[in-house]
């Protein structure tokens, strides 16, 4: 059997010394090809902030959309007096385009298209491609947001040709028999005034019978907190318009502002002398999720001939959570 010959000592400390210089010469290798690269990082590090310093648009030349709808939260957070019969959503039945319906009186099971009016605020930037989102809610305050479509309209500026924009989306109504209120939402992330951008149709209509009426809808509260609901009416409408003056001084311009602004305050429409509303509960506190049923009794003078409008907020505390617009014919 061939014996098995180990190394000294002495031999191994030899071998050691010999390939010293070249550990030390391969970890320097290293170490150069590593500040290599951290240099050529650097480099390139300083090619891009130098890229984003040079491609900065200056804050001058900075300019922001401001798509918007008839938005009742934002005119309440204002001060003024809201419809729910909203001005910039109106619903056409798919086989008479162009032919707008009344959106209390739907028919299940039908073919309709919501037409929702865009505006913008900016008389800089355009919304290319803005994102309509329009959905439809039960009949009521706060209820559940069921989707119809998302679609895109082009909107351009203030005063320009193609503002404003209208979207146009077909919505087969549920086979259920019901009150329907439609949402149409407007998303822009570089939005100058995001709180403009929600806007709701939410109706129903009853002919008064000797001479009362009465309409029931549930309140929900949508939060994830109790809350304390209270519910407020008024008899508010948007009145015709008022022509701006001509060649109007600007004291005379503030001045019609002043008289503009005073019409809508909620305050100048209180229900009409001869009519009696009530509301019960007209305060009530809700679980998160939870839903109760308001229910509005209203009354006419003796002999009431036409279409009377009353408006049923919900609040909690100061902030809107949403509301109802209610119509009553009446024949005398």
């Amino acid at each position: 059997m061939k014996e098995r010959r180990l190394f000294s000592k002495e031999e191994r400390q030899g071998c050691c010394a010999r390939l010293r210089p070249l550990f030390l010469l391969l970890f320097l290798i290293w170490v150069l090809w590593l500040l290599r690269g951290l240099a050529r990082l650097c480099r390139l590090a300083g090619r891009e902030r130098e890229r984003r310093k040079n491609t900065n648009v200056p804050s001058w030349a900075y300019r922001q959309p401001d798509p918007l709808i008839y938005c009742q939260t934002e005119l309440m957070a204002q001060g003024l007096a809201v419809t729910w019969d909203n001005p910039d959503i109106h619903l056409e039945l798919a086989s008479a385009p162009g032919t707008p319906v009344d959106s209390a009186t739907l028919n299940p099971d039908t073919d309709y298209v919501v037409v929702a009016r865009i505006w913008n605020g900016s008389t800089t930037a355009p919304a290319v491609d803005l994102p309509v989102h329009v959905s439809y809610l039960e009949f009521g305050i706060a209820t559940i947001s069921h989707d119809i479509a998302l679609t895109t309209v082009d909107l351009a500026v203030k005063g320009a040709a193609g503002c404003p924009a209208f979207a146009r989306v077909p919505w087969h109504t549920p086979a259920t028999p019901g009150h329907y209120c439609v949402q149409v939402a407007l998303i822009w992330s570089d939005d100058a005034n995001p709180g403009n951008n929600l806007g709701q149709e939410n109706t129903n209509v009853m002919a008064l019978n000797s001479p009362h009426a009465a309409f029931q809808f549930p309140l929900r509260n949508p939060a994830e907190r109790a809350r304390l609901l209270r519910l407020e009416i008024d008899n508010y409408r948007i009145p015709d318009p008022i022509v701006c003056p001509p060649d109007a001084s600007d004291r005379e311009l503030e001045e019609h502002r002043r008289v503009m602004l005073a019409r809508h305050q909620r305050s100048a429409w209180a229900i009409p002398e001869g009519w009696q509303v009530i509301v019960e509960p007209h305060e009530v506190q809700l679980e998160a999720g939870a839903t109760a049923m308001i229910s509005v009794d209203i009354t006419s003078p003796d002999g009431f001939r036409g279409r009377e409008v009353f408006n049923v907020n919900a609040f909690d505390g100061p902030d809107l959570l949403g509301g109802v617009t209610l119509y009553v014919d009446g024949s005398g």
